[in-house]
Order: structure tokens, then C-alpha cells, then sequence
């Protein structure tokens, strides 16, 4: 069976709310025309969802960051762009990033939990997360880490209710042949093994690292570091961060053997117009990178 996993798509810069110059949004603003306007491709979205269809995964997961600064005029856009997928029979499990949460606005609030419940066909509403669901032998686990914070700040906060719920279910046996995913915006670690800093960190990580390491946890996915990596602990669990798809143009693919119970993953590249090269093997995020 197959996933397919991308994040940080950050259609950017959008906004007719006057507010959003007395909040953080206007940082946000300023830093996409600044720094990143020149550098996301969105057609990058369409040649992964038109590659997509051609992996023909089990289920597709999107860990957050689909936004710049949360506003409704960024979800009605890319929900646009994301209608081939909306509009199929495809499996699709979305959660928000911090950008998708970036303010307390009533308005990007609700356009936020809109966008989860369509993109979620409906099944939950986003203050149920945590939530625990099965593609087959596979158990996910999906945690939403993500809350407006200052304007310096692009962390996360894992909740001791929503750390209780996890490693509740973490510790409960296992049924035969299951394996055990975690989906998050903010990697447990960086590339290297190391927290992440103060600033940029998911706060509470700590637990759930411990689980990936320890064999609770199988697989992570997540995504916020906008460099791709893989990180493989030494008992064969792996951390995949998607990085930014508008800005690498990358899917990590990641397919799962019953027979053998053993993961296996690559990076499929949208990145060009000729064919699109299979990437395998940890890219690692050099120091400072991230969002």
C-alpha cells in the first residue's frame, strides 16, 4: 500500500481585511513579498496532484502550511487549486500548519475549519483532533499542534490532554501486522536528530520523540522545515519531513509491505518539465533552514 505526503504549499499574500495590518498578518505579508514571493511555484501544485493521480496512492496527507497568513481569500484559493483532488474518490487526510493558524480572526478561524472539513470529506471537525483512524494495517495518529503565537514566534504546542490521548493509545498492544504513523505539522526533530530551536520548535515534543525511538511509533510525518529530510532512528522507525512543495517540488512517497511489514521510501520530484527524477535517501536540512 502507498501514501503520498507533501506539505507547505503557502499560496500567499491575500487578504481585502483592513485588520490584518494591526496583527501579525502584516508580518507575514511583508515577509512573503519580501522573501518568498519570487520563490514558490504554485504550478507546482498542479503537477503534484496531476502526479498524484498517476501514484495512485491508498491515501494522500497534507501536513499544513496550505495558507501564508490564514485568510480566507488564501483557503477559497487553494481549495481551487486542490479541486482535482477534492473532486475524486481519492483518500485525502489534511491537518493545519501555523500559517493556516496564524491568527485568532474569527474569520480565518472559520475559513480554516472549513477548508479541514472539506478536505477531510467531512469525517471530524478540527477541535476533535487528536483522532486515530486505519488505511488498512496502518494506524494513524493526527495531532493538531497548531495555535496563533506572537509574531516572532513559528512554533507549535502539543497539549497535555492531546499528549495524554497519544501516548494512551501508543501504549495499548498492538493487533497483528499493525504499524503505527504519527502525522504532525512540526518534525519531533531536525534532520539530525537535534530539537529544534526555541523559536521554531513543536513544544511537548519530547514524549512522541521518545515513542519513535523506543519502537512505539513507526513513522512520523510532518513538514514546517521547508527542506525536505528523512531521518532514520536505529531501530528503523523514520521521521519524513515533506518540506515545501512550492518550493522544491517534491513528494515523498512512502509504501508499506504487508508481507514483509517493512517501510520503504522515496522522493518524487514535479520540479521540471521533463521526467521527473526518483530521489532516494535523506536530503538533510542545512543549519538554519525552516520556516
Amino acid at each position: 500500500m502507498r501514501l503520498v505526503h507533501f506539505s507547505d504549499v503557502h499560496v500567499g499574500g491575500l487578504t481585502a481585511d483592513p485588520t490584518a495590518c494591526l496583527d501579525k498578518r502584516l508580518a507575514g505579508l511583508l515577509n512573503f513579498m519580501v522573501r518568498r514571493r519570487g520563490r514558490l511555484h504554485t504550478d507546482y501544485l498542479a503537477r503534484a496532484l496531476h502526479r498524484i493521480r498517476g501514484l495512485a496512492p491508498d491515501l494522500v496527507v497534507i501536513t499544513g502550511d496550505l495558507t501564508t497568513i490564514g485568510s480566507s481569500e488564501e483557503f477559497a484559493t487553494v481549495l481551487e487549486l486542490l479541486a482535482p483532488l477534492l473532486n475524486s474518490r481519492q483518500e485525502v487526510f489534511y491537518l493545519p500548519g501555523n500559517h493556516d493558524a496564524y491568527v485568532s480572526q474569527r474569520h480565518c478561524r472559520a475559513a480554516l475549519e472549513d477548508a479541514f472539513h472539506r478536505l477531510n470529506r467531512g469525517r471530524w471537525r478540527l477541535e476533535e483532533l487528536p483522532v486515530r483512524f486505519a488505511v488498512g494495517p496502518l494506524t494513524l495518529l493526527a495531532v493538531n499542534e497548531c495555535r496563533p503565537t506572537a509574531p516572532w514566534q513559528s512554533c507549535g504546542y502539543l497539549t497535555p490532554a492531546a499528549t495524554g490521548q497519544l501516548l494512551a493509545w501508543l501504549d495499548a498492544p498492538r493487533h497483528d501486522g499493525e504499524k503505527r504513523l504519527l502525522i504532525g505539522h512540526f518534525p519531533l526533530r531536525d534532520s539530525a536528530g537535534r530539537r529544534l530551536g526555541w523559536r521554531r520548535r513543536l513544544h511537548g515534543a519530547d514524549p512522541l520523540a521518545a515513542a519513535l525511538g523506543d519502537g512505539r511509533l513507526d513513522l512520523a510525518l510532518c513538514g514546517h522545515i521547508h527542506t525536505p529530510f528523512r531521518r532514520d532512528e536505529a531501530n528503523g522507525a523514520m521521521e519524513l519531513c515533506a518540506g515545501a512543495l512550492t518550493l522544491h517540488g517534491l513528494l515523498n512517497v512512502v509504501d508499506y509491505s504487508p508481507a514483509s511489514g517493512r517501510f520503504s521510501q522515496h522522493w518524487e520530484s514535479v520540479a521540471d518539465d521533463g521526467p521527473a527524477p526518483t530521489l532516494v535517501g535523506p536530503i538533510l536540512d542545512p543549519a538554519g533552514a525552516g520556516q
